[in-house]
This record gives structure tokens, sequence and C-alpha cells, in this order.
């Protein structure tokens, strides 16, 4: 009954973060919610994690790019990304679409069949959604699980806005390098920074978190609440450029991560560009992924 309860709670929560935000809600399922949530990758019949044929991960909610210590050995303390906030139309078929830009330290497997999920994860965003009626609703938010999403309303969030964002654990993150040892169970103090280069307005805070530094990921994301939500046509976004611990995170194509959600929508990111360090987001409907070319340096 308490876990029951527990999940309640997150999806009331969710919803309360997007009514107060001014949202155009569709009806949810009661369930775990969150704005921005922990990776839910997709399996072949015989268990293991799919892939598509550039070896990108297929998810239901996820679609980007991530780097993880099982797969580079470092731990993560910093990263950096710069999105342009896309402008969105409900899906065809749905009241409502939904989505989410986003940089994050966690959430993501923790070894190469996703045996186990990271449990923490902090992350910082912009929200993007729309309903039939042609209302949209944009605004920008952080994250640190298991806690619900909180809105930034020290930002006034646009379509076509450039957006600048930065996480870092200020005293494991050094030069460029993290200490000895990685992640810990003890709380870390996190410096969370987003800008608005369009408009100009910053905003900044300062937070304990225990984080595992396994993971740094730049996402565009179906929301979770009760299940995954409908996608929101984002058209295309676009990530550029990126860092990790300081430095260009050399993405390969292997890291990317492909999403197949379960209401139809698909979110196919691009290989990465010239310089390794950033990559598109192309939106599609129906089972054949939309074609994605990667950005220019």
């Amino acid at each position: 009954m308490r876990g029951r309860f527990a999940r309640l709670m997150g999806s009331l929560a969710t919803l309360a973060i997007l009514l107060a935000a001014g949202v155009p809600v569709a009806p949810v399922a009661s369930g775990a919610g969150a704005l921005g949530g922990r990776v839910h990758p997709l399996r072949t019949p015989g268990g293991r994690v799919a892939h598509n044929l550039r070896q990108a991960m297929e998810t239901s909610n996820w679609s980007g790019y991530a780097v993880a210590y099982w797969e580079t050995g470092d731990h993560y303390a910093a990263a950096t990304a710069q999105w342009t906030v896309p402008a969105v139309t409900a899906p065809p078929g749905f009241s409502t679409g939904y989505s989410s830009s986003w940089l994050g330290i966690g959430g993501f497997c923790l070894d190469a069949n996703c045996t186990s999920v990271d449990s923490t994860l902090i992350q910082l965003g912009t929200e993007q959604n729309a309903s039939s009626t042609g209302a949209t609703q944009y605004f920008a938010w952080f994250e640190t699980l298991p806690k619900p999403s909180k809105v930034i309303r020290a930002l006034a969030i646009h379509p076509g806005d450039l957006i600048q964002a930065s996480l870092a654990d200020g005293p494991t993150f050094h030069g460029g390098k993290t200490k000895a040892g990685g992640g810990s169970s003890a709380k870390q103090t996190w410096t969370l920074t987003m800008r608005d280069v369009t408009t100009g307005t910053s905003w900044s805070t300062t937070l304990r978190y225990a984080s595992s530094l396994a993971s740094a990921e730049w996402v565009e994301e179906a929301p979770w609440s009760g299940g995954v939500l409908p996608l929101a046509d984002f058209g295309t976004a676009t990530f550029d450029p990126g860092t990790v611990n300081g430095v260009n995170p050399l993405l390969t194509t292997q890291e990317g991560i492909v999403m197949n959600d379960p209401n139809g929508q698909t979110a196919n990111p691009s290989a990465p560009d010239s310089d390794t360090d950033g990559f598109n987001v192309c939106w599609g409907n129906g089972t054949s992924l939309t074609s994605c070319s990667a950005p220019n340096s």
C-alpha cells in the first residue's frame, strides 16, 4: 500500500508541476511521474537491450547521447549543453503532446545490457508542450530524483531561444578531472546554471545531492506520468556544443539513443557532428525513423 501511495503521489506531483506552469495537461494515469526520468530501454525477445543498425540503444522515453562509466571508465562530475528550444505541436491523434530537452548526470544504464539503471539523476532542461487546440507552453525546470521537478520561474522560455546549461559538483570536479574513486554515497555540492542567451536572463542554484557520477547525457525525452506520455512534434532539436568534465565528449554513434515510444512517436538522433560535441534529434511518427542529419559544426 505504501508503494502504491508513493507512486500515486509521484503522479500527482508531476501533474501539479504542469498545472502550476500553466501547461495544457491531458488526463494522466496514476503512477510514478517526472518531467525528466530515468532511461527505459527496449529489449529483444531474448532479453538483450535493443539496438538499431548503427548500434544506438533503443528506449521508450529517451533520445540523444549518453556517455557512461561502464563504457569509458570515467566518472562525470561536470557537464554542459547548449540547445535551441524547439517549437512544438501536438502529435496526430492526441489531445496533448509533451517533450523535454535536458542535460543530466545519472539515470542511465549501469552496465552494457542495462541490467541495472542508475537510481540517481540530477538534471535541468526546458519543457515544450502543446495541445491539439494550438495552445502551447514552454518553461525551464530542474530535478534531483527522487524529488519532483521544480519550475525555474526566473526564466521565461520561448521557442527559438538559445539555452546554455551546466551541472558541476565543485568538490569533486577539479581542472577537467574527477577525484579518484568517482561516485560516492555521500552528498556532493552541485551548482546548476541556465542562461537564456536570446533574452539575456540567467538562473543558478547550489544544492546537495548524492550522485553516482556514472553517466552524463544530452536528451530529448517523452516525459513520464504513469507511463510514457505522447511525444510532442518538435521537428528537429539541436544540441551543440556539449562538454563533460570540462572537455569535448568525443561522441560516437554507438553512444546514441533512439526513442520508439509506446504512443507511436519516434525520435532519432543524428550521427555526431564533425567535432564530436553535438548532434540533432529528429521527430517522427510511425514505424520508420525520420532521417536525421548532423548539425554544422
